[in-house]
């Protein structure tokens, strides 16, 4: 088995070792694929913080390998997607079936040992069989649009509502097309025009840049003065929380969501005034059939988001080249061999 362990910010070693064996509810897959993301760089950068050795990856697709005993879920080369997160279920939110809220929630790549590597064993919980028709590179992107999904569940959209996106990232444009799935009205505000001009292309139509406008002023005109009802702030996004409240109608829910270390700082009295209410969405647990789904009948388009391929064994010299802009708008695919 072959794995790349972090060592030291930005040390990627390739290791070898000897095979593991499945227990009981196991199943060994074969990696085919990783999605390399933001969140996998700060981790490489030292920007988000771990205990050495790591293995990082969060996003990946592979074929079953091995399974135990009479297992009657998967057959050995079923293509799968992997869910990496894995609940205590142990905890209340577990025990009342809210697996996306679980207080202990171990996440492959995040807080445990992710997927770059070529071998991994896994409860069959956490795998979802692939259908034909869906690419391996399509399917890495599920757990962002699960992710997706559990903060449009969250929000709980009404159709005909203006849903202020406050992104930089890919995810933005995904949530974007969510948004106009469930017939509300996506308003992306972002500092990256290569961003907006991609939702455009993808009939997203009000997209907006703070540096070049006066975002309070053009969402009066876009709402007729009833500002935002449901507002999303992506973590990793930079934006202006002046912006934020200034677009917020009275009784707003704000959604904060992701995994970034960026810190925003809040107004309490602009909290208060606004009556706005906030909460986070940290995971895309429970919603990975919907996302497959999605993916397979093109209701969320991700073509333009596939970047470069890399061979698993040059990951570490791959790495090393890359900065955090390159993986902002589209993800790179590690090959594993």
């Amino acid at each position: 088995m072959k794995a790349w362990i972090l060592e030291d910010i930005g040390k990627l070693t390739l290791q070898e070792s000897q095979p593991t064996e499945i227990t009981e509810n196991q199943i060994k897959v074969k990696i085919e694929e990783v999605l390399l993301n933001n969140s996998d760089f700060e981790i490489y950068t030292g920007a988000s913080k771990r205990k050495y050795p790591f293995i990082i990856g969060r996003n990946a697709v592979g074929v079953v390998s091995m399974v135990h005993g009479d297992n009657q879920f998967f057959q050995k080369m079923d293509r799968v997607a992997i869910e990496p997160y894995i609940p205590c279920e142990t905890c209340d939110e577990c025990r009342n079936e809210q697996y996306d809220k679980c207080s202990n929630m171990q996440e492959l790549g995040y807080n445990c040992n992710g997927l770059l590597r070529n071998f991994v064993d896994l409860p069959y919980a956490q795998l979802h069989r692939l259908p034909d028709q869906l690419s391996n590179e399509k399917a890495l992107f599920v757990p962002i649009v699960a992710f997706c999904l559990n903060i449009v569940d969250a929000l709980n959209l009404e159709k005909g509502r203006h849903i202020a996106i406050f992104a930089s990232s890919k995810t933005g444009l995904i949530l974007a097309q969510l948004v106009a799935y469930y017939q509300a009205v996506p308003v992306l505000i972002s500092s990256s025009n290569e961003l907006l001009d991609m939702a455009r292309e993808m009939g997203i139509f009000y997209c907006f840049n703070p540096e070049e406008t006066e975002v309070e002023n053009e969402i009066v005109a876009v709402t007729s003065g009833r500002m935002c009802k449901e507002l999303i702030l992506l973590s990793n996004s930079d934006f202006n929380m002046k912006d934020v409240y200034n677009v917020a109608a009275f009784n707003a829910n704000i959604c904060l969501a992701g995994y970034s270390n960026k810190e925003s700082k809040m107004s309490v009295a602009n909290i208060c005034r606004k009556h706005l209410n906030i909460f986070g969405v940290y995971n895309g647990a429970g919603n990975f059939s919907s996302a497959i789904n999605l993916l397979v009948t093109d209701t969320v388009n991700v073509d333009t988001l596939i970047g470069s391929t890399i061979d698993f064994d040059a990951l570490d010299k791959e790495m090393a080249k890359l900065n955090p802009k390159d993986l902002e708008i589209k993800s790179f695919i590690v090959k594993v061999n």
